[in-house]
């Protein structure tokens, strides 16, 4: 999993790109998002800006057990 940025500009289009893909996205606090490479390249593909996030630094949220 590749952790990611998108500004704020660019994000609806982004977001609705990477979901029109049909593959899983990881929606993180902070507007961060965990994607896989084929994600990338349809950002890069469809030139919209996103910054790659240093993975150690990524805190991943612990599951809740649903009541």
């Amino acid at each position: 999993m590749i952790y990611i940025q998108i500004s704020e500009a660019h994000r609806a289009d982004a977001l609705l790109m990477l979901v029109k893909s049909g593959l899983s996205i990881v929606c993180l606090p902070q507007k961060r998002y965990g994607v896989r490479e084929e994600h990338l390249k349809i950002l890069k593909r469809k030139r919209i800006p996103f910054k790659k996030l240093d993975t150690s630094k990524i805190p991943i949220p612990k599951p809740s057990l649903a009541l």
